[in-house]
């Protein structure tokens, strides 16, 4: 997303054929019934049974136990953010249309969250609305990572939501569907070199657009890839944070069924990062060691 990104990209590009790996390629072999394909977005909602409102702004966690909540602000025409603390680390959310309830995911696994709603009263200058902890304990540890949020949008009937089925038709088993969503994008999104120089601070991907474009930043990248994976029920992080000294977005993905995609393995029962930009940069053939090293230059900041 930075300068040194997008260097390192323009190099490996200039090395790089323009095609990716097949789904032959990634190791996955169909054998036995297709899997249902039909989408299953999990729907969000505000029951009203654990609120924290007053009249400039409404927080909703009855859901908390399902991996989100949902805050809404009730000011036109004044920026508010949300704050949310956990495990060390601050989230920060803003929120662009008052009215309309943004979703945030509980993405650090159960325990204590603190929520912080602020508004704006001028540049840089905040005042605190009301702010709330909350004791979460998931149902599902996978579920903040099935369910769309204000980072990883899509919805039912969306054209991500729809590529996602008809990518991963006749697929056996999850790994065969992320094999097929991977390559394509792999094969098919090219990176936008000058919107990575001029992307405004604040930026949310649109993953139509990025399909229609079939172009974006690594943050696009990212985003499409995890929303068409949680669109076919295998659970995907989001995570931002730097490769090497260049900031950067990239995904973890859990997989119970075994087998390969490109490189990554997946044994069914642990998270594997992958790093769509890099490999729709290389087409999967490339080493990229010089870019990423072993791995260890990754260095997580947030998941969503």
């Amino acid at each position: 997303m930075l300068a040194a990104l997008t260097a390192a990209l323009v190099a490996v590009l200039t090395l790089a054929s323009c095609g990716g790996v097949g789904a032959d390629g990634g190791g996955s072999h169909e054998e036995g019934p297709p899997r249902d394909t039909t989408p299953a977005v999990l729907e969000v909602s505000q029951p009203g049974t654990a609120v924290v409102a007053d009249d400039k702004a409404v927080l909703d966690y009855s859901n908390a136990s399902d991996g989100y909540i949902c805050v809404m602000s009730n000011l036109p025409d004044v920026k508010v953010k949300v704050l949310v603390e956990v495990a060390g680390a601050q989230y920060q959310y803003t929120i662009n249309d008052p009215g309309s309830y943004i979703t945030i995911p509980l993405s650090q696994n159960s325990g204590s969250y603190s929520v912080g709603v602020w508004e704006n009263l001028t540049g840089d200058s905040y005042a605190a609305v009301f702010s709330q902890n909350i004791d979460v304990a998931l149902s599902d540890e996978f579920k903040p990572f099935l369910y769309p949020n204000q980072f990883v949008d899509f919805a039912a009937g969306d054209e991500a939501t729809k590529l996602s089925q008809q990518l991963a038709d006749g697929s056996v088993t999850d790994v065969d569907a992320l094999n097929k969503i991977y390559d394509w994008v792999s094969e098919n999104i090219s990176y936008d070199t000058a919107k990575a120089t001029t992307v405004a601070s604040g930026y949310l991907p649109d993953n139509t657009e990025t399909i229609d474009n079939l172009k974006g930043i690594c943050f696009d990248y990212a985003v499409l890839t995890a929303s068409m994976l949680r669109a076919q029920r295998v659970p995907a992080k989001l995570v931002i944070g730097y490769a090497g000294t260049a900031y950067h977005a990239w995904m973890e993905v859990y997989c119970e069924d075994t087998g390969t995609v490109l490189g990554y393995t997946f044994n069914g029962d642990e998270w594997e990062r992958m790093d769509p930009t890099f490999d729709a940069a290389t087409g999967g053939l490339n080493d990229l060691t010089a870019v990423i090293g072993d791995g260890n230059n990754y260095q997580p900041m947030f998941y969503y």
